[in-house]
């Protein structure tokens, strides 16, 4: 199952914005409000949603300044990545979330709304944040 985000257009070149989320130490600015348990280095960060699952995150894949791949392990045994696509030059940045996520058939009616909610909070919260 993919779920794609709304594009956001950030006033940072693409450099920036790909250096910073390189970092994973940057990742939890981006999440629900509800994350508990957050720790993190540059290499990877854990959290837990209370209620949905406890989550180890960290950088599979790196295309540079157009695309970041994020492993997520958790407790569910659930593959799921969550990419950050950019697109940009010097002044300014488009970028948009998408989580792939390896959900059973009969689950993706539940998951998939919370999902897409969460993909586009992410890029609501990247507005913000710059």
């Amino acid at each position: 199952m993919k779920v794609t985000g709304k594009t956001t257009t950030l006033n940072v070149p693409n450099r920036d914005v790909f250096t910073r989320f390189c970092n994973c130490n940057n990742f939890g600015k981006f999440l629900p409000d509800q994350i508990k348990d957050w720790q993190s280095t540059e290499d990877y960060c854990q959290f837990s949603i209370p209620g949905i699952a406890s989550l180890k995150v960290n950088i599979a894949e790196k295309v540079e300044f157009s695309k970041i791949v994020f492993a997520a392990n958790n407790d569910k045994n659930i593959p799921i990545n969550i990419s950050l696509n950019m697109n940009g030059n010097d002044l300014q940045t488009d970028i948009f979330a998408e989580i792939e996520a390896d959900i059973p058939i009969f689950l993706k009616p539940m998951v998939e709304k919370p999902l897409q909610n969460l993909v586009d909070m992410i890029a609501d919260k990247l507005k913000t944040e710059n």
